[in-house]
């Protein structure tokens, strides 16, 4: 049959094997399908780890939600006890470790080992300590919003330290840009989000070691500790993660796509506008926690959070079917996502799941098996 989409003879089935579009919703180029990462999702729905870790298989997302629940929860119950440091060190490697534990699971690329995340981890980590060091020494005093807020400095935290995070944290995924192996929009996006979470982490980490010397117990209101803690240890990490991972991505499509899908994106696929969209994301995240009360802060966070998320799973899922790139239909193999059999190209004819979101090597050999 034709797919009303993108033109192409593909074989019947529910969704397109090549554009993934769900051939019931009437096709065509402005009907709907879900994300590609996660077919039973919107590509609105603003799902932190189907956004972060599209690479996740189905039947390891309640573990992960389940970790991130845990750490949360620890954090909490840490402030509960007044033990505020100990509570920000959680706050501050949360993400990242669950990052830290999602390449490791899903072994993203298999034939570089971790030496490939972990080198960009690492250099995301040692953006986020130079503008931890930065901020205490431009700002010596109250240089974390969890200790002081609204000072004269406050221009220095809320504009100066952002930018600077975001260009140093874009250093790593920039230098593995050049690697013609690393192709595909997803491998920017998977490069800017280990980054962005391990410089929000590092960041914290430096800017809070003033409140080390003042004991396990430093003292303040335990609900104020929470909040801020919430907004350090979730909000700005994904914030990190979006505003930089889709900026990650916009590098990727602009200099690595097929050269037909590298304006897709019009303006917003241009790597500076990209860039300066991210500092801006960023600037308002640190402006809400500088200027605003902790509740507020943290719902303007929240907000932000979602239009990031969504910004980058489009993204993502822009990437995932530039996937379908002309080749040949393969024979049929068992879809990893739902276990049915379907012609092997991008997406799979039964459940629109996009092959191009397994590891990078093998395909996901170790998970499509053909029959």
């Amino acid at each position: 049959m034709t797919c009303p989409n993108c033109g192409n003879e593909v074989p019947e089935g529910t969704y397109c094997v090549v554009c993934g579009i769900r051939f019931s919703e009437g096709g065509g180029a402005g009907a709907k399908r879900g994300y590609s990462a996660a077919p039973n999702q919107s590509v609105l729905r603003p799902a932190p780890l189907t956004t972060l870790f599209p690479q996740l298989p189905p039947a390891e997302m309640t573990n992960f939600y389940a970790a991130l629940a845990v750490g949360t929860i620890v954090m909490v119950v840490l402030a509960l006890f007044g033990l505020f440091p100990l509570a920000i060190v959680a706050a501050a490697v949360l993400v990242p470790l669950i990052t830290v534990v999602y390449v490791y699971d899903i072994d993203v690329y298999e034939d570089e080992p971790i030496r490939v995340i972990g080198l960009t981890m690492l250099a995301g980590a040692i953006a986020g300590a130079i503008v931890g060091v930065l901020g205490r020494v431009w700002v010596p005093s109250g240089t974390i919003s969890l200790i002081d807020q609204g000072s004269s400095a406050g221009l220095i935290r809320s504009i100066v330290l952002p930018t600077i995070a975001l260009l140093l944290a874009l250093v790593g995924p920039a230098l593995l840009l050049r690697y013609e192996r690393f192709n595909d929009v997803l491998d920017g996006v998977t490069f800017g989000v280990a980054a962005a979470v391990c410089c929000a982490g590092a960041q914290l980490l430096v800017q809070a070691g003033p409140l080390f010397s003042a004991g396990l117990r430093p003292g303040g209101d335990v609900l104020d500790w929470i909040v801020r803690l919430l907004s350090a240890g979730i909000a700005t990490p994904l914030l990190f993660a979006g505003a930089i991972g889709a900026a990650g991505g916009v590098l990727w499509l602009r200099y690595r796509a097929p050269v037909r899908d590298r304006h897709i994106l019009g303006p917003l696929g241009n790597p500076i506008v990209a860039v300066v969209l991210a500092a801006v994301v960023l600037v308002l995240g640190a402006a809400a926690l500088e200027y605003l009360n902790q509740w507020l802060s943290l719902v303007a966070m929240i907000v932000l959070d979602v239009i990031a998320l969504i910004t980058l799973r489009a993204i993502i899922h822009l990437g995932l079917m530039q996937e379908a790139a002309e080749r040949a239909i393969g024979p049929d193999v068992t879809c990893p996502n739902c276990g049915q059999q379907t012609p092997h190209h991008t997406f799979c004819s039964n459940c629109g799941y996009s092959f191009a979101a397994l590891p990078k090597t093998g395909a996901g050999s170790s998970e499509m098996r053909r029959t």
